[in-house]
């Protein structure tokens, strides 16, 4: 198996505010699929799907980083 090396300081950053734009786009594109097809039609599910995905992403990730901080600081 390949040896895997944390994240960088820059590229968790830089992940951070491409998901944060993602989880606004996902936002948009669930309102939309919602007005237009309504709310439980697949389309505005799947797009709620997607929006709920990228949020778990983002805790996933702070979860993480809250994680490595206390292994540092014990």
């Amino acid at each position: 198996m390949q040896n895997r090396y944390p994240l960088t300081v820059a590229q968790l950053r830089q992940t951070k505010e491409e998901l944060s734009a993602m989880k606004q786009r996902a936002e948009e594109i669930s309102r939309l699929m919602a007005a237009g097809y309504g709310a439980s039609d697949p389309k505005a599910i799947r797009a709620g799907e997607l929006n709920s995905a990228i949020q778990r992403l983002q805790w996933e990730l702070e979860r993480s980083a809250g994680n490595s901080a206390d292994a540092t600081t014990a």
